[in-house]
């Protein structure tokens, strides 16, 4: 995949905590796509190969306690584009492919609602071998989605209109496949679901209540059910929290100051002697902690474990029910930055580090 931004975002805010001898931060640190996908599969083809839901198929409406009319049928036939505009849009926004675009017309003619009709390699090729040169095909294979909506009468309400409370809940769910160039069965193959509700008292007419609104919450529906899925293969941010032990000395405030203007490489030359110069195991356990901080921050992550399990080992040699919440917070550490170490061997055959 396409190189992008470091694995890691510098300092994004910095906070005192209750206890005046450490800072708690936030950083943002980027975590693998679910799925990781060949390097060469740089140019995506999004297809519908869904079958149409028939309009009165999981589809609930009364009005008063009432069937609705047949009269006010959705449009179910339209609610493919925005799952699949949807998609495009995520993996556009990501910078992680070289062209991303939308197959407009329906591949599907049958009526097997259930069934997931798998490409024949005479078609992939077809679709492979487009303008575009793609290389690979993100499927829809199914779409359904059920509503329930129950819609009271208001009497008495000072409005010329039609005066009710709408009460509409919807959910559903989408499977896609998604094949690379080379290989004639999908990659992978999922399926996931959302839902939407909608409640409110609404002032307007039965067209409005029985079709206008309904097909607008199934659109944002299926346009967030393509969000879900495209997130699937690109990497994401999420926010962690960090913690730095700030001791009262001034050498260890002076290093402290550097970490919180991101100077991170002068904060560790002042920790790394300080560590020298202590012999209580707790003060060398809390520096080492402080210095495996300071390597994360500089992307030095074998460095920064080893500092962890060094605090931690020292932390043995004390009693360590006195210290049970900073030995709690080193192990936690250590499985975060062991994770991240995976993480990072996976987030660098997904943008063709490796």
């Amino acid at each position: 995949m396409k190189n992008n931004a470091g694995k890691i975002l510098l300092l994004l805010l910095l906070t005192c905590s209750s206890c005046s001898s450490v800072y708690r931060f936030r950083i943002d640190v980027q975590e693998p796509a679910p799925v990781t996908l060949p390097v060469s599969a740089q140019k995506v083809l999004i297809l519908n190969n869904a079958v149409t839901q028939p309009g009165d198929f999981r589809i609930e409406r009364t009005f008063d306690g009432q069937p609705v009319s047949s009269n006010y049928h959705l449009e179910m036939e339209t609610m493919v584009m925005p799952a699949t505009e949807g998609i495009a849009d995520v993996l556009n926004d990501s910078h992680f492919f070289k062209t991303v675009a939308v197959y407009k017309d329906p591949l599907r003619t049958d009526s097997d609602l259930f069934s997931i009709s798998a490409l024949s390699p005479e078609d992939q090729a077809d679709f492979y071998h487009m303008d575009e040169n793609f290389d690979a095909l993100l499927v829809v294979e199914r779409l359904l989605f059920s509503v329930n909506e129950k819609t009271k009468l208001i009497k008495n309400a000072l409005s010329t209109g039609l005066t009710a409370y709408l009460d509409l809940q919807t959910s559903g769910i989408i499977t896609c496949s998604m094949y690379v160039y080379g290989n004639d069965k999908p990659l992978t193959t999922f399926t996931v679901s959302d839902s939407l509700v909608a409640k409110s008292t609404v002032f307007t007419d039965s067209m409005e209540i029985f079709k206008t609104i309904p097909e607008y919450v199934l659109q944002e529906l299926s346009r967030n059910l393509g969000n879900k899925a495209a997130s699937r293969f690109i990497p994401t941010w999420i926010t962690v929290e960090r913690t730095v032990f700030t001791g009262y000395d001034a050498r260890m405030q002076e290093a402290t100051g550097y970490a919180a203007n991101h100077k991170w490489e002068n904060a560790e030359s002042i920790w790394t002697i300080e560590f020298e110069k202590k012999t209580k195991p707790v003060d060398k356990a809390k520096i080492a902690f402080n210095l495996a901080i300071a390597n994360e921050m500089q992307d030095k992550l074998d460095a920064a474990l080893g500092w962890a399990q060094k605090a931690k080992e020292q932390f043995e040699n004390v009693n360590q029910s006195n210290n049970a919440q900073e030995i709690d917070l080193i192990n936690k550490y250590i499985s975060e930055l062991e994770q991240r170490i995976q993480n990072n061997h996976l987030l660098d055959l997904q943008w063709g580090k490796e």
